[in-house]
């Protein structure tokens, strides 16, 4: 990759983490929550069906497999999600083939929770403090022709600023990806194994972090998808060359398993390419736990999206802007906003 790929990441790093000054904690009741949130706003806005696609590096946050399908390109998304009340989630991301088969990724996950006013045990204010989670990753996938696994290993910091309280940790993330005949792509996923937080209190208390298991099919139609035969030049034989479809319908449906869920939750989503420009999106949860009851529909996950495809003569990559919407609780209008913008060099 050449320096100024390089550079270009840092700053995207660093515009991510100065993004901060925006943000409070969406706590599920277990450490290190956010790491149970969607990232990126096509997988947002396709409700989270997305361990089966995996084609891009944000896919490593939900299946480290896919990224054994990557090319050679280097690729970089970097997203943001502004959740309400100061809170926001970005992250970075990085992953390419390195060797035949082999692919690698690189990622930076974190959760701004805000500032709040602290109180000792009186109820007298003690002052401001702000609560940061993220972690860092390495995600690694090899591939044998129509099948690929990885893994990613990632370290866990959660801290409180103005408090020396902290925490850090490790999980572990496994899965594998499945191309079946060239008609669908089946993906499965287990993140969070083993995953722990350590505290630097005096009694140096665990949290340990709920597992999810993923489980995924995506079908893919070309539109516009086309092939001819050539004969090759060195050996003189036919050749049958496929063009990639610019025009597509993408339709994924995963269902997701975290630990202590009372049932596991069923998602579809829906891309829609009928331009090489523009591209339309939509999820929903089709079935899920609702106020302690599984029922269909239960509509409390649900996104919508717009992906743009610009063209721009000269510029040294190509890009992908991303824009999506999805239900967020603690909001009075439910809706919270995701951006991403993803680089191929």
């Amino acid at each position: 990759m050449k320096i100024k790929y390089y550079i270009l990441f840092l700053i995207l790093y660093l515009l991510l983490i100065n993004i901060n000054s925006f943000a409070q904690s969406d706590g599920g009741g277990y450490s290190s929550s956010y790491l149970q949130r969607n990232i990126s706003a096509r997988a947002i806005s396709m409700a989270g069906a997305y361990s089966a696609i995996v084609n891009e590096p944000a896919g490593m946050f939900y299946n480290p497999a896919g990224i054994g399908f990557l090319s050679d390109i280097p690729m970089v998304n970097s997203s943001i999600s502004i959740l309400g009340y100061g809170r926001v989630q970005s992250s970075i991301s990085y992953a390419q083939e390195i060797s035949e088969s082999f692919g690698l990724g690189l990622s930076f996950n974190s959760f701004y929770g805000g500032s709040f006013t602290a109180r000792n045990s009186l109820g007298v204010a003690i002052g401001e403090m702000s609560d940061f989670q993220y972690n860092l990753a390495a995600a690694c996938s090899y591939r044998i022709e129509f099948m690929s696994m990885g893994a990613t290993i990632k370290y866990l910091g959660s801290s409180l600023n103005n408090n020396p309280l902290s925490a850090n940790g490790v999980a572990l993330d496994l899965g594998t990806k499945f191309d079946v005949f060239d008609l669908f792509s089946f993906g499965l996923s287990v993140q969070n194994i083993s995953g722990m937080l350590f505290w630097n209190n005096n009694s140096s208390t665990r949290d340990d972090i709920p597992y999810t298991i993923r489980a995924g099919v995506a079908f893919e139609y070309g539109i516009n998808a086309d092939e001819y035969v050539t004969r090759s030049t060195i050996t003189g034989k036919e050749e049958v060359v496929v063009v990639p479809a610019t025009r597509y319908i993408l339709i994924a449906t995963d269902a997701i398993y975290s630990q202590y869920m009372t049932s596991p939750e069923f998602v579809l989503g829906i891309e829609l390419s009928l331009h090489e420009l523009l591209a339309f999106r939509g999820g929903i949860s089709i079935y899920g736990n609702k106020f302690g009851e599984s029922q269909l529909f239960p509509l409390n996950n649900w996104g919508a999206g717009i992906s743009l495809r610009p063209v721009i003569e000269n510029l040294p990559f190509k890009m992908n802007i991303d824009y999506a919407i999805a239900n967020e609780y603690l909001l009075n209008n439910g809706i919270a906003h995701h951006f991403t913008l993803l680089f191929e060099f």
